[in-house]
């Protein structure tokens, strides 16, 4: 089912104002992560202008690629539409389900849910459309066995941006890089191993397909804009607190000053594009 979301841009347009209920703990380190990533980016407003944000992390929702694709849908299913339901009920206006592979349930969902989503395989469409460059797809086994992102609205405008991994480097992206993420693994000890994907397929930068990808990508470019990197996540979050004019944008409209930690991360910058 395709939605009628203008790929995802124009439901990001209403984001600010909006109460953001979020579907947590598909990890809860990723989701806790973008959280702090909403109000990293509503840190220059008065702290009672940033933006009201509900959660509900549950760690206890089934394994998202091991249940769609052994076709156990509806053991997800129950547990995400209780806990969507909660956060409406709770305040939220608009809902964030923080997990990529998740976005196979949407249309299984009530409409009266679906028009709340703000559907993060979409934002990153959008985002796709004003880059340039060849960008590695960085998502779990679930994501891509599951064609999730190459059915959304206007996949065919961008599909010759995008290289995936092939089926053997699929697994290392999965078992290698996600999954230690979840259990806590030192984001820097995984940047070679992004590095070496990211030569290996000739790539100018990544896409962040996966939530806990977030998280590593917060880690390498500081958690603003970086030309090397496509994340809906941190678009999603600056557009709570900005019109999407500034957030949608590729490239950070202001770099600031390099502090010790940014001298840091530009380090790992220098070793991601000398491999």
């Amino acid at each position: 089912m395709a939605y009628d979301l203008s790929c995802g841009q124009e439901i990001m347009m209403s984001l600010r104002g909006e109460a953001l209920g979020v579907v947590g703990g598909m990890g809860p380190l990723a989701s806790a992560e973008f959280v702090r990533t909403v109000y990293r980016c509503a840190s220059g407003e008065r702290e009672q202008d940033a933006p009201r944000v509900l959660m509900d992390s549950n760690p206890a929702f089934p394994d998202r690629t091991s249940a769609f694709l052994a076709g156990q849908d509806d053991t997800v299913l129950p547990m995400l539409v209780e806990v969507l339901d909660g956060l409406v009920r709770l305040g939220a206006t608009r809902l964030l389900i923080c997990c990529m592979t998740a976005h196979h349930l949407l249309p299984r969902l009530s409409p009266e849910l679906r028009r709340r989503i703000v559907p993060v395989p979409e934002v990153l469409v959008a985002q796709l459309r004003r880059a340039t460059g060849r960008y590695l797809v960085l998502c779990t086994i679930g994501t891509r066995r599951l064609s999730l992102l190459e059915r959304q609205p206007g996949w065919d405008e961008v599909a010759d941006r995008v290289v995936f991994p092939d089926a053997a480097d699929q697994e290392l992206v999965h078992h290698r890089l996600i999954y230690p993420l979840k259990r806590m693994a030192d984001p820097a000890a995984l940047v070679p191993l992004v590095a070496s994907l990211r030569a290996r397929y000739g790539a100018d930068g990544i896409v962040v397909g996966c939530s806990e990808v977030h998280l590593l990508a917060n880690h390498l470019y500081g958690g603003v804009e970086h030309p090397e990197c496509i994340d809906p996540f941190l678009a999603i979050a600056r557009s709570l607190g900005r019109p999407l004019a500034a957030a949608a944008a590729t490239v950070p409209l202001h770099v600031p000053p390099v502090t010790v930690g940014e001298a840091r991360r530009e380090s790992l910058r220098a070793a991601v594009a000398a491999v």
